[in-house]
């Protein structure tokens, strides 16, 4: 069990890339399909045999000779003789469709192993932002419903100490004693979220979480940068460079050299074929002789009738293909739509945070007017929750759009295949 320790954002997409169960999954899976390229590869290459063999032999002849053509009688023949055997033969490919299908479909799906684990790559960069935000978020929730329990609390206690005195009216005390209780419900609520958000980035960092020691939020809070690039010059890229995208490439190339792989068993092999042979007493006539053969040619296959297995499998294969095809087309669409939601949400994000720190400060300002309005007479302590409520809205909503405007950065660099590590950087800067 690994001790909880001060923890960053950098630091825990570090965690991820060795303790998260799902990319060492995927880890695996790209070490394997990385020698997909070798083994097509290995269709063009030549081939070598060899093989030996050695034996104890028991035979027993029998017949009738002849002589004149009048038979003399029978005979038997018992022999026992040891025999052996060794030859080596190479095989090399001169035309063969098969053979070429199958290593071009070896480095389509090494390629797509590689897209697909850069796509894995950059999920555990997002699912680690994600994961880490929420449990930030749940920790600042819970800070603004704890203030907000404490002020009505505060609240109720005034309201009681005036309407016992007959300063202030009954309905005024119930409303404040049922929003400190509501407000109370919600402290133990943000408590639960903080656990179960702690829970899930725990699970994917392997690491456990000390909440008095994780980098949170500064209270600065500068823009990344003021870029005027349009969609389109991000759709460009994200067509050109999305790991999904090239994954998806790449199957339609499998598929297609799938489909020639079978198209190939139409047409002949042709193989050049050289070997050497060396066997002692390989029959009972050839006791005690050992014969030395060496051979070199060429050798051509020709499928004539297979049932129509080739037909049904090429048909099969052609199939596949053109689903392959439609399945990019999919993506294509899923990729866009996604890539245009993280940069609405980016460009929008700005706005709305600077829309929310005026909200938050005119809040402010609104709860120190009202406090001094009932001391005034002008105000009722109805006017002082209302204001409160609207204070801490501020505040929630000001954070969780902080989160969303680093996190809808990273997608939209992810989506669009413009994502560096510097990316990252750039946000677990804003965490101190």
């Amino acid at each position: 069990m690994h001790s909880a320790s001060a923890l960053n954002l950098l630091e825990a997409y570090e965690f991820a890339l060795v303790r998260d169960p799902s990319f060492q999954s995927a880890t695996r899976e790209y070490e394997a399909g990385m020698q997909n390229a070798l083994i097509g590869r290995s269709a063009l290459l030549p081939k070598l045999f060899a093989n030996y063999s050695k034996a104890a032999n028991s035979s027993s002849i029998t017949g009738q000779q002849q002589i004149n053509g009048v038979p003399v009688g029978p005979y038997q023949y018992n022999a026992n003789y040891p025999s052996d055997s060794a030859a080596i033969q190479v095989t090399q490919p001169i035309f063969s469709l098969d053979a070429l299908a199958r290593a071009r479909q070896g480095k389509a799906q090494t390629s797509f192993s590689q897209s697909k684990f850069l796509y894995l790559t950059l999920e555990v960069a997002n699912r680690v932002l994600q994961a880490y935000t929420d449990l930030l978020f749940a920790m600042d929730r819970a800070r603004y419903q704890l203030a907000e329990f404490e002020a009505f609390s505060e609240q109720a206690k005034v309201s009681k100490r005036l309407f016992e005195k007959g300063e202030a009216a009954q309905t005024d005390y119930l409303q404040s004693e049922s929003s400190a209780q509501i407000a109370k419900a919600k402290v133990t609520e943000s408590n639960d979220e903080i656990e179960n958000a702690k829970i899930k980035l725990e699970g994917i960092i392997g690491q456990p979480v000390d909440l008095k020691k994780i980098a949170k939020l500064g209270n600065s809070f500068a823009y990344i940068k003021n870029d005027t690039v349009g969609f389109d010059v991000f759709r460009e890229k994200a067509l050109a460079n999305n790991a999904e995208l090239l994954a998806m490439k790449d199957q339609i190339e499998i598929a297609n050299q799938e489909y020639k792989k079978n198209i190939a068993s139409h047409f002949p092999v042709v193989n050049l074929v050289a070997a050497a042979s060396s066997a002692t007493s390989t029959t009972t006539v050839t006791i005690n002789q050992r014969a030395n053969t060496t051979y070199a040619g060429v050798q051509v296959s020709l499928p004539i009738y297979g049932g129509g297995e080739i037909h049904a499998r090429s048909t099969q294969a052609y199939a596949n293909y053109q689903k392959a095809l439609a399945d990019y087309d999919v993506a294509r669409v899923r990729v866009l739509a996604e890539l245009r939601k993280q940069f609405n949400l980016y460009q929008s994000s700005k706005a709305k945070i600077q829309a929310l720190m005026a909200a938050q400060s005119a809040s402010t300002k609104l709860v120190d007017s009202m406090r001094r309005g009932v001391k005034a007479g002008e105000r009722t302590n109805l006017d002082i929750l209302t204001a409160d409520k609207t204070l801490f809205n501020a505040n929630q909503d000001l954070a969780q759009a902080k989160y969303q405007y680093l996190t809808s950065f990273l997608r939209l660099n992810q989506t669009s295949g413009t994502f560096e590590f510097d990316d990252l950087q750039t946000i677990a800067n804003y965490f101190k």
